[in-house]
């Protein structure tokens, strides 16, 4: 079995990669060739534990196990860590286990990527980015490597942090400035990803231009919400899974509550749009909305890819069971 360190997955992965192995894997989804229930959460007192099991026929076998500890910031520690297993797919004999806390922070973005190419109307021309952390970052590197990007504006609940992110960006060479409030960010946006551990809204119906794509990817656990209910009802909803949208996003479920979905809403899978097996955006002033949870698949899809070229360039530490 192959040990791979974060260094070894991040020498294995570029951001073009992830979005080609994600998007590989959702057409898969879409053809019904995955097998991969809900995840597992256990709590502690701190965080929580997830467990995220998955197969795809003739391709790959394995989990991951994610952690989220948002006190961790303050550490200077990530608030996300994981792992992920691998399996040989025709024995089932243990094949690697690595890092998997970069291959969650690119996979995310790049899959946010993807909705963005296939949801926005002008891709990711105007990009606002609520939040400052790991995730703004990649969502950035990610959009880049779909579309250009003219102007991003960058919010965050701490205005040091904002300006930092945006001076990160123009160093990225991306024509970047720090918002002083939500509204001033998402003002004529045409996209707008929300990548906060937020437990109520920070995003309403009225700070989103018609014809704006949002990607909402930090709300990852019922009681998480970064989207008022006004909002997702105004918008068309596309989600990793109908089952974890009804399971998992707080969003959804309040509302569902709130009444402004109903209680059976249609939500699209967004592997089935870039399937072409689904409508995606439908005029250009429709408001659509990526509810990310994340997938094991797209985890397994990217981790395939690393112990692939890993084992080509003799990277990593064998070990006998």
């Amino acid at each position: 079995m192959l040990i791979l360190s974060e260094a070894d997955v991040t020498a294995c992965l570029s951001m073009h990669d992830a979005v080609e192995a994600v998007e590989a894997i959702l057409r898969a989804q879409a053809a019904g060739a995955v097998n991969q229930p809900l995840r597992v959460i256990v709590r502690s007192p701190a965080g929580f534990l997830g467990a995220m099991p998955s197969a795809v026929a003739g391709a790959c076998t394995g989990a991951k196990l994610v952690t989220f500890f948002p006190g961790n910031g303050v550490l200077g520690i990530p608030t996300h860590n994981a792992i992920v297993a691998l399996f040989d797919n025709d024995t089932g004999v243990p094949a690697a286990v690595m890092d998997g806390r970069y291959i969650t922070e690119i996979r995310t973005a790049a899959t946010s990527a993807i909705a963005t190419r296939a949801l926005a109307a002008a891709g990711p021309r105007n990009v606002a980015i609520l939040g400052t952390g790991v995730q703004a970052r990649s969502h950035v590197e990610a959009l880049a490597a779909v579309g250009p990007i003219d102007a991003l504006r960058v919010w965050g609940r701490t205005a040091e942090h904002a300006e930092s992110m945006a001076a990160w960006c123009r160093a990225k060479g991306h024509s970047a400035k720090a918002s002083p409030s939500v509204a001033t960010a998402t003002s004529g946006a045409t996209v707008i990803c929300t990548v906060t551990p937020a437990q109520s809204p920070i995003l309403d119906a009225r700070d989103v231009p018609a014809g704006c794509h949002v990607n909402a990817v930090g709300a990852s656990a019922p009681h998480m919400r970064e989207l008022s209910s006004a909002l997702v009802g105004r918008a068309t909803v596309f989600v990793d899974t109908v089952e974890g949208g009804m399971q998992e996003s707080g969003e959804i479920i309040e509302a569902i509550r709130d009444g402004t979905l109903p209680p059976k809403p249609k939500l699209i899978r967004l592997c089935d749009v870039v399937a072409g097996n689904a409508p995606g955006r439908t005029s250009s002033s429709e408001v659509t909305l990526f509810k990310s949870l994340g997938m094991a698949i797209e985890d397994l899809a990217c981790a395939s890819l690393v112990l692939a070229r890993a084992r080509e360039r003799g990277l990593g530490t064998a070990v006998a069971l």
